[in-house]
């Protein structure tokens, strides 16, 4: 199982979190976010730091897509995550730029294949987190059976409120029929000291467990 830590706004963070282990870093271009990065980073900065064997992804909400990929280029971004509203016809689009990682908010009442269906055909991976009023980081969990035979054969990223207590939950979850095309888990606000800070800690306790799943 890969990770992916999402949130980062700290250049020393970031390296340490790749001499931890982790498999992919995001950066949040949401303006709105309590993480943004450009708050506290500038795309120079995040294109120029070296993270071996780490992608970078950039988290997009709605945004026009020439200024995705302006951005995408001028940070170095190796991925971009869209976690708003996009259209189908919108990640198409993007796919002929970047590797996209196509987010959507699962509710109680969500038919997951369906809601699905229409992207799959565009995208290299769905990521799945937890219907809220923001565009992620509201740090609650979804019901993950409701991924069950949904995805098809398309991997995908499971999201919304992980933390350091969820490992034998994610344990059972990775052994279950559910789980199907699972690839990686993507934390953010459960492993934070205050939004942007994580705890490295408890990261770097973290990680290798979940990989060796």
């Amino acid at each position: 199982m890969k990770i992916k830590v999402c949130g980062i706004t700290n250049i020393d963070e970031a390296l340490s979190l790749s001499k931890a282990g982790v498999n992919y870093v995001g950066f949040i271009f949401y303006p709105a976010s309590k993480r943004y990065a450009l708050h506290a980073l500038t795309l120079d900065q995040i294109k120029t730091v070296q993270l071996p064997g780490v992608l970078k992804v950039g988290v997009f909400v709605n945004e026009p897509l020439n200024d995705v990929i302006a951005t995408a280029t001028a940070a170095g971004l190796d991925m971009v995550q869209l976690h708003g509203d996009e259209t189908p016809n919108y990640c198409k689009e993007m796919a002929n730029h970047y590797p996209v990682i196509k987010a959507f908010r699962i509710s109680e009442t969500d038919d997951v294949a369906y809601k699905i269906s229409e992207y799959l055909e565009d995208i290299d991976y769905l990521l799945f987190d937890t219907a809220s009023s923001v565009y992620g980081g509201s740090g609650i969990s979804f019901d993950w059976t409701k991924l069950a035979n949904a995805t098809g054969h398309k991997p995908y990223f499971l999201s919304g409120g992980i933390g350091p207590d969820d490992v034998s939950k994610i344990t059972s979850f990775v052994q279950s029929d559910a789980a199907g095309n699972c690839t990686a888990l993507d934390v953010n606000s459960k492993f934070e000291t205050v939004p942007g800070k994580k705890n490295i800690q408890q990261l770097q306790s973290f990680i290798p467990t979940i990989k060796a799943l």
